[in-house]
């Protein structure tokens, strides 16, 4: 009796300490058939019953091979990342790290202990650090590379518009404009880089976002498009969805993409569907989902579909930005945006982002009508720009537009001009060799302040933290690279408006207290 109790006991020691063990155990025969597993693997497997197999319960791809190995060297082997995949294919892959214990009874029978460790969460943790860090090298890549492209994007749009004007030929008209069109296209690309670039380092403008109302104008804009897909959209938008302070326009940015995909996605495949966009809110959050029944994503490209450059659109439709700047402008919010999917069912996107409460003096931007010059106003410009083919560019331009262009190719250059003329506008490119447009800048505050107001930054780098740093300080006006014609004549039309209002000289001489001091100040400027 007391030897029975003793054996009771170790018994039911050993069954707490299997028990306790974390990892999913199994011992097994050497026909790899179950003798007695812990709770953790019924959990993770199913129960068991002593005699079954084991790969009824769990047999990843590499597990035999592990087996043989141990027989074969009578060692302990231990293998990571092996990758379970399911039989339903709209559940996720998982990884298992194993090891597995040989051993030999009185009979020399062989026998295996098996533990199981389920690493999807750190193996996905890891997948997301590599992730990172290369996001960041394409980040720098993309930041200097647009800013690279900016130069001559900018003068062949422009070139190209300014030969249009001249044609007469329709064909040659018809080459041009598809030349423009695809240096605007050109640009958009390097936006949607400049735009990847930033997102992981800025912060969003305060503005009041009213999302129903943001989600029924995009909707609108997307009309004609649906229509033509035969696209029926459905909408649920929440009783009194609070407002939230969020940058305004990359939010729209972010729900325009996204139904834009759900657009394509049922137009590329099915030919007809529909689009559902529902909105509502709680615990502090407001939540928007796009649901479209088109094809679907696969599990695959569900892990990729956030990843800079990946898209499944063929070459030509798309970057495989679109989604990745979306998720990197949600996380800039303390949002999140997520994707469920399955094969053959449809796809549904949902956005998160915080309720911030508006303060009664924050409010949307104002979109009053800027006051217009009148046309026939002619205004002194100094251009500045290290790239001769910019400065050609603006020259032609601004001649052709009625104004009296300078040019200078280098910030010393610049200086020089400026300290001895007099100009109604200076356009100014923020990067160049030597001396820079922000030195510049700084020199004309300190030895020509009355010309500061007259500056305009043109500038194809928005990315790196000294540019933007320095324009945020300035507040000065900026002309992003590559800009239109048309871009460029509505960007002076301030200084034309400001000219109007400003005293003419021949008014300034005819006041005795300001007369002797202009003179003063003309003649000292020439002789320094």
């Amino acid at each position: 009796m007391k030897s029975r109790s003793k054996s009771n006991s170790t018994k039911n020691l050993m069954q707490a300490l299997t028990a306790s063990i974390p990892q999913a155990m199994a011992a097994l025969d050497g026909r790899r058939r179950i003798m007695l597993t812990n709770a953790a693997f019924d959990r993770m497997f199913g129960a068991s019953n002593p005699g079954d197999r084991l790969s009824d319960f769990f047999d990843p791809k590499g597990l035999k091979d592990i087996f043989k190995q141990c027989a074969r060297t009578s060692r302990s082997v231990e293998k990571r990342e092996l990758i379970d995949t399911p039989k339903n294919e709209s559940d996720p892959e998982v990884s298992y790290s194993v090891t597995v214990t040989p051993h030999s009874d009185a009979d020399l029978k062989s026998k295996f202990l098996l533990l199981i460790d389920d690493t999807t969460e750190g193996s996905d943790r890891e997948d997301r650090m590599i992730a990172n860090s290369r996001l960041v090298s394409v980040g720098e890549m993309a930041a200097g590379v647009a800013h690279e492209l900016n130069n001559p994007l900018t003068a062949v749009l422009g070139f190209s518009q300014l030969a249009m004007r001249q044609a007469t030929d329709d064909t040659l008209k018809r080459d041009l404009e598809s030349i423009a069109d695809e240096a605007e296209r050109a640009g958009r690309i390097v936006d949607n880089l400049l735009t990847f670039a930033r997102s992981s380092d800025t912060f969003p403008d305060s503005q009041t976002l009213n999302i129903t109302d943001s989600l029924q104008k995009i909707l609108n804009l997307r009309e004609y498009e649906c229509r033509v897909n035969n696209v029926e959209v459905v909408t649920y938008f929440g009783d009194e969805t609070p407002l939230t302070l969020a940058d305004a326009h990359r939010m729209e940015q972010v729900f325009m993409n996204l139904i834009g995909n759900s657009i394509h996605a049922i137009g590329e495949s099915v030919g007809h569907g529909t689009i559902t966009v529902g909105v509502v809110h709680d615990e502090g959050r407001i939540r928007v989902s796009i649901t479209d029944d088109g094809p679907g994503i696969s599990p695959a490209n569900q892990k990729k579909i956030f990843e800079p450059f990946f898209t499944t659109k063929p070459i030509g439709k798309g970057t495989g930005l679109g989604l990745s700047i979306c998720k990197g402008i949600v996380e800039d919010h303390g949002g999140a945006i997520k994707v469920e999917s399955a094969a053959g069912r449809g796809t549904t996107f949902v956005v998160e982002i915080p309720i911030i409460e508006v303060p009664e003096e924050v409010d949307a931007p104002s979109l009053s009508t800027p006051a217009q010059p009148n046309s026939y106003t002619k205004l002194k410009i100094l251009a500045v720009d290290d790239e001769r083919s910019v400065t050609m560019l603006l020259n032609r331009a601004l001649v052709a537009q009625g104004h009296d262009v300078d040019v200078a190719h280098d910030g010393a250059e610049a200086l020089r001009t400026i300290f001895l003329n007099e100009y109604d506008a200076i356009l100014l490119d923020v990067r160049m060799p030597g001396l820079g447009g922000a030195e510049v800048y700084r020199s004309i505050e300190v030895l020509r302040p009355d010309l500061a107001d007259r500056v305009m930054f043109i500038t194809g780098d928005t990315v790196s933290p000294d540019t933007r740093t320095f324009l945020e300080q300035t507040r000065v006006e900026v002309l992003h690279k590559p800009f239109s014609l048309e871009e460029l004549r509505h960007s002076m039309d301030k200084y034309a408006v400001l000219k109007e209002q400003r005293p003419s000289e021949a008014e300034l001489y005819g006041r005795p207290d300001l007369s002797a001091g202009i003179t003063r100040m003309k003649s000292a400027r020439k002789a320094s």
